[in-house]
């Protein structure tokens, strides 16, 4: 503003130009203010909004983790009586899956052939306290006579609808056509390869399906080459898997009615009883293993 002096009298002249860029200058101001408050409050929002989604991703993942289960399968030399016998002795009351393929269950419900027979099975455990579902379990086992190239094929295919922690399924290596094969190769030193492939497929409570490969190979039933083992394939599902379970023997009721204590403890007498023979009398393995069929022969018949 200007000041004009008159006589008597004092006029004030407003500064149009300077009132103008205050008001601008303020409207500006709060312009910019507002234009601020908005940005910080959509930053703010979009960043709670990514913490959320992040926290929410890891708890998701925290999950899958907490659920995650490997069933790793592991290879098996023994008679199916062995079996019984460390299911027995070990005081296991877990359920253990015997399953079997197209030939059934000749090779277990024979008394004879269930106890003479060392053959190689895969043991299939779930270690964890997790339960598993829709466990879906491919085979295929290739003999193959090195001289005359001669094939002899067995394949399996098996499922169950879960597998409880701490449970396990048990797998024929070979069939009864491939174990009396391997036997004549080997007394005839006939050099021999023996191929299998185990394909285990379950799904998990986090709702992942998991694929586990297991594939060997035998030289004349001694050297083992592993060449796959582990993890092949882990995928998330949006529904659960049908499968159809497969006929299966429940090894518990095979020695339900069988004096868990009573029968630990006459294996124990036994062993003490071969430890002192083979002090006083010192055998060689194949007078040591005559002896135990003769006590395994003895003990059936009884």
């Amino acid at each position: 503003m200007e000041l004009i002096l008159t006589n008597d009298m004092i006029h004030v002249a407003t500064d149009w130009w300077g009132f103008s860029a205050t008001l601008v200058a303020g409207v500006l101001t709060a312009i910019a203010t507002m234009a601020a408050v908005i940005y910080t409050n959509n930053r703010t929002k979009k960043q709670l909004k990514e913490q959320n989604i992040k926290f929410e991703n890891e708890r998701k993942e925290e999950f899958k983790q907490s659920k995650y289960v490997v069933i790793k399968p592991m290879l098996l030399l023994t008679s199916f009586t062995g079996v019984l016998d460390r299911l027995i002795v070990q005081n296991d009351y877990s359920r253990t899956l015997l399953f079997s393929g197209v030939d059934g269950f000749d090779f277990f419900d024979d008394v004879e052939k269930r106890s003479i027979q060392r053959c190689r099975m895969l043991l299939i455990e779930n270690k964890t306290d997790i339960n598993i579902s829709e466990v879906v379990i491919g085979t295929r086992t290739t003999l193959r006579n090195m001289n005359t190239d001669k094939l002899w094929t067995y394949s399996t295919d098996n499922s169950a609808s879960f597998l409880r922690g701490h449970e396990s399924i048990i797998i024929r290596i070979a069939d009864q056509t491939q174990y009396e094969q391997i036997l004549s190769m080997n007394a005839d030193k006939i050099p021999s390869t023996l191929n299998f492939e185990c394909r285990v497929e379950y799904s998990t409570l986090a709702n992942q399906r998991i694929t586990y490969v297991y594939e060997i190979e035998i030289c004349n039933d001694r050297r083992i080459e592993v060449k796959k083992d582990g993890i092949e394939n882990v995928v998330d599902l949006s529904q659960k898997v049908t499968v159809t379970p497969t006929i299966f023997r429940n090894l518990q009721d095979a020695i339900s009615g069988i004096d868990r204590i009573e029968y630990s403890w006459e294996k124990m007498g036994q062993a003490q009883m071969r430890g002192i023979l083979s002090q006083y009398n010192p055998q060689s393995p194949e007078q040591s293993k005559t002896l135990n069929d003769e006590s395994d022969t003895d003990k059936k018949s009884q």
